[in-house]
């Protein structure tokens, strides 16, 4: 499952100080790599992870450079190390077994948390009974996505009864975004302390960032109010996040659990739903965008469609960091994206060229809308993407990516097809031409096609025809005369040209 959960010096310290014994420690950087510990009697064989507890008459016999060690007695030696204790060695044994039997205690139960089914609620009630002081995990979009209780102190949530769901509150969030310090924060890897002199309380807190691969998900927090912090709790926090981040991605892969909090907002809207205005001004907030930016609405699936794009991190990590302003989010099969086109980098030509080898090596089909004019209008924008993705999929044509526009005469014929049938919309005339043709062996329906879709160029049509000039001419005025066709007027042009495109869409889209 996870990787052992191993101790430093400063864990054993921890406890050394809580009792309030006496002793020194030499510990360098100090990372984790004790599994146990064990006493040193002259033993020969010495192993790196393991560190040794020492009596004090074979203090002169160990070699104390070149491994870890806990000393009874005064002894100092290069290897990282505690010393001056001046303790029975039974009794500073006993107390060494007990710290690893608690980390080791803990580690099983959060095994069995991430084994069992267990959620990040459990996760973090496990996690407070350990450090003895609350927990919560807030997602990338500070939605508090699971707390281990409410004690008084803690900051205080804003409750949202639609959504049922806790967020940092606004005013907060909106401080963060101009906060240099808590900015530098967010690039941490490891644990560290946050002491915000803005609250209007005074808490001290734990912090380590949630990273799935490279992408922040969120932070975890354990608040200072029950009893005090260590030092050597900051790697206990960092194995207690790998747990944590490891429930986040299990939930990720099923669209019944989602733990990206504001997701449901960009549903919602997506959708068509009337939205809390408070989630609105939280996403817009946090995103920095305005409710009268323009939008570019994208969806995107598998080609297979037994496949859900919620797997693929790959390409949601890649869309995020080469496409500024982008926001993604699941739906269904689908992996939807909402860009913001008031970074000048993004216009719908840019992302289709990021977009082209991302779909290409991940297998996917992806549908583009026209700039939706407000955070209101992405309902119609999705809409758009969804029917550039029923073309590419109906069509079953070579094209892996289609903007709307390129699809917009398609689903208009589409739809004006749903009450009558498509040869009782075309032009009778059309139809008339293709029987006269197949009885008389002449070629007038591919001459008229030509000369409409050239927009009536003669030297165009005819190149397109492979006929000398005088022949297509000859054609026209046939077919103008035998099917009382006035080819002058527009409105019958465009007719024509309308009848083309429903008898024969494929053809002529894109």
């Amino acid at each position: 499952m996870e990787e052992s959960m191993m101790l430093n010096l400063q864990m054993i310290a921890d406890h050394l100080e809580e009792l309030l014994w006496d002793y020194r420690m030499e510990a360098g950087e100090d990372p984790p790599r004790f599994r146990c510990c064990q006493v040193y009697w002259g033993q020969e064989q010495l192993g790196e992870d393991a560190v040794y507890l020492v009596p004090e008459e074979l203090g002169s016999a160990f070699p104390a450079d070149a491994y870890s060690y806990i000393a009874c007695g005064d002894l100092d030696g290069a290897a990282p190390h505690i010393d001056g204790l001046h303790r029975p060695v039974y009794q500073v044994m006993n107390l060494i077994v007990s710290i690893f039997q608690k980390y080791h205690d803990f580690e099983n139960q959060l095994n069995q948390i991430v084994t069992g089914g267990g959620s990040l609620v459990d996760l973090c009630r496990a996690g407070s009974d350990f450090f003895e002081n609350p927990i919560y995990i807030h997602d990338n979009l500070f939605s508090v996505i699971a707390l281990s209780s409410r004690v008084e102190g803690m900051l205080k949530f804003e409750y949202n009864e639609k959504s049922g769901k806790l967020y940092i509150p606004l005013w907060l969030i909106n401080e963060f975004k101009y906060d240099e310090d808590y900015q530098q924060t967010l690039t941490h890897s490891g644990a560290g302390i946050w002491d915000n002199e803005q609250y209007p309380y005074t808490m001290r807190s734990l912090y380590v960032n949630l990273f799935s691969g490279s992408s922040y998900c969120g932070r975890l927090l354990i608040n200072e109010i029950g009893s005090s912090l260590q030092p050597g709790q900051y790697q206990a926090a960092v194995y207690l996040a790998r747990y944590a981040v490891k429930l986040i991605e299990r939930n990720e892969s099923n669209d019944s659990l989602r733990y990206w909090g504001l997701e449901d907002t960009f549903i919602d809207l997506m959708k068509g739903t009337p939205v809390d205005n408070r989630d609105l001004q939280t996403t817009l907030s946090i995103l920095n965008w305005t409710p009268l930016d323009t939008y570019l609405c994208l969806k995107i699936r598998s080609q297979d469609d037994t496949l859900s794009v919620r797997s693929d991190k790959a390409l949601n990590n890649a869309l995020t960091s080469r496409i500024p302003g982008c926001f993604s989010f699941s739906y269904q099969k689908t992996l939807c994206v909402l860009i913001n086109q008031t970074h000048p980098s993004v216009d719908r030509h840019t992302v289709r060229h990021i977009l082209a080898p991302l779909v290409r090596d991940s297998c996917m089909y992806v549908g583009i809308s026209n700039p939706a004019d407000s955070i209101h209008a992405i309902h119609t924008g999705f809409r758009q993407a969804d029917i550039a993705l029923q073309y590419i999929v109906e069509e079953k044509g070579s094209q892996w990516i289609v903007s709307f526009p390129e699809c917009a005469l398609y689903y208009i014929c589409k739809q004006s097809t749903q009450e009558l049938p498509t040869e009782s919309l075309a032009h009778n005339t059309l139809l008339n031409i293709l029987h006269y043709d197949k009885a008389h062996d002449t070629q007038y329906f591919s001459t008229l096609r030509a000369y409409l879709i050239n927009e009536r160029n003669i030297p165009k049509t005819a190149a397109s025809l492979i006929i000398h000039r005088t022949t297509l001419t000859y054609r026209l005025q046939k077919i103008q005369e035998l099917f009382y066709l006035n080819l002058d007027d527009d409105t019958q042009r465009l007719y024509l040209l309308m009848s083309l495109f429903l008898l024969a869409p494929g053809e002529y889209a894109g």
